[in-house]
């Protein structure tokens, strides 16, 4: 039963979509936020974050950049460079370097493999 609410919801929701662009189907603010009430209500529907991991150095050293060139600015993280990434128990862990001699810190990230999530972040001085 709980599954056929479920995709009755679904359905109302991909149906219900306004029509106010002629050209995509638009989701309104009051449907976004029954989506999101739902999700965060019922941990059994269907994600896909949880279900692929992130496999490469490449592709988490690109995932951590976007959140530290927002935080800690571009010039500065890419300073850091270059970084040093390790997959430890589906723990990835990224931190940058300096060069022998420089004074300063750098940043520590670690990411859970497989739903994305930042377990830490941190920046030394």
């Amino acid at each position: 039963m709980k599954h056929i609410l479920v995709v009755i919801f679904i359905l109302t929701t991909c149906l219900t979509y306004s029509q106010d662009d002629n050209e995509h189907r638009r989701i309104s603010k009051e449907q976004a936020e029954n989506i999101i009430n739902q999700t965060l209500k019922d941990s059994t529907l269907h994600n896909v974050i949880g279900n692929k991991e992130i496999l490469t150095s490449e592709k988490v050293i690109k995932f951590s950049e976007f959140i530290l060139f927002d935080i800690y600015g571009k010039e500065n993280i890419e300073k850091q460079k270059p970084y040093d990434v390790f997959l430890i128990d589906q723990y990835w862990l990224i931190g940058g370097t300096l060069p022998k001699g420089s004074l300063g810190g750098t940043f520590t990230m670690i990411i859970d493999s497989r739903d994305y999530k930042i377990i830490r972040l941190t920046h030394g001085k």
